[in-house]
């Protein structure tokens, strides 16, 4: 049987329920709820399971669920998420809603739950609203600021230009899962191509409208990765970790290396305290 969850007396007496989630693995299988909940993308991105499909979610998105929407989340490949969650009852919904003299009927029209998506200040601006909560004492004062805050985001659900739900097809997933495996991203975008069995220009389009990469970048990502682990647990010179890890230029990985973790390989090595 599904779980409903319900919120605690404590957070019906705030306003809000709170609950700052690091990765996939502190999330609820599939659920539905009594009350209403946003969920916020600090970090990452992972797969929304969202009444029967599939979304890709990133950093920046702020998704309004619905007490029936049933959902869950998933990792895609080897991301993981740091989310923010807040809970509110049916009667808090409603009271912001009055106080806007908006139509609720545009949020449950839909099949799907709304999604805004934030970049640059805006981003760090509803980062740091969100979880202002956790720092109000329990009580009138986070009911307070939360109805304020309620207020503001659901005007911006229901005035900004949505995200659309692009739903990820499974033909994408199952290339993601293939070329989630070391022998496959290491030998490139040429194995893509056979796995796939579609044109490079096709699987780019693709992978952009889907996940907001490039198939090239999707390789680098994970060759990237998979370099970090081996210098951070392994004796291996960084020319050998380079090759091994499916890039044919050293300064092309020096590039690539400083742009994904901030430092130089070798920086990177000193770090976790793994020089040969």
């Amino acid at each position: 049987m599904m779980d409903r969850l319900a919120m605690t007396t404590e957070e019906i007496h705030d306003g809000c329920g709170f609950v700052h989630q690091r990765s996939v693995t502190e999330t609820y299988p599939p659920h539905t709820h009594d009350f209403f909940e946003f969920f916020y993308i600090v970090s990452g991105r992972a797969i929304h399971n969202i009444n029967g499909e599939k979304r890709l979610i990133q950093d920046g998105d702020l998704t309004l669920i619905r007490p029936d929407d049933i959902h869950s989340y998933d990792f895609i490949n080897s991301w993981d998420i740091e989310m923010i969650s807040t809970g509110f009852s049916r009667e808090e919904f409603s009271a912001a809603i009055s106080y806007l003299g908006a139509d609720k009927q545009h949020i449950f029209s839909e099949k799907f739950p709304l999604t805004i998506s934030f970049s640059g200040y805006n981003k760090s601006d509803i980062y740091q609203k969100i979880m202002d909560i956790s720092h109000k004492q329990h009580g009138v004062e986070r009911k307070t600021y939360f109805r304020r805050l309620l207020i503001e985001i659901l005007y911006k659900f229901l005035t900004e230009k949505q995200e659309e739900y692009v739903i990820i097809p499974e033909h994408i997933l199952e290339i993601v899962t293939e070329m989630g495996k070391k022998e496959n991203y290491t030998a490139g975008l040429k194995r893509m191509l056979e796995i796939s069995c579609i044109s490079q220009e096709h699987l780019t389009r693709e992978f952009r409208k889907y996940l907001n990469l490039t198939p090239t970048e999707f390789i680098n990502l994970k060759r990237l990765d998979y370099a970090a682990q081996l210098l951070s647990q392994g004796d291996a010179e960084i020319i050998d970790v380079c090759f091994v890890c499916g890039f044919n230029s050293l300064s092309h990985f020096y590039h690539k290396f400083k742009e994904r973790f901030g430092c130089s390989p070798v920086k990177f090595k000193n770090k976790t305290g793994k020089m040969t």
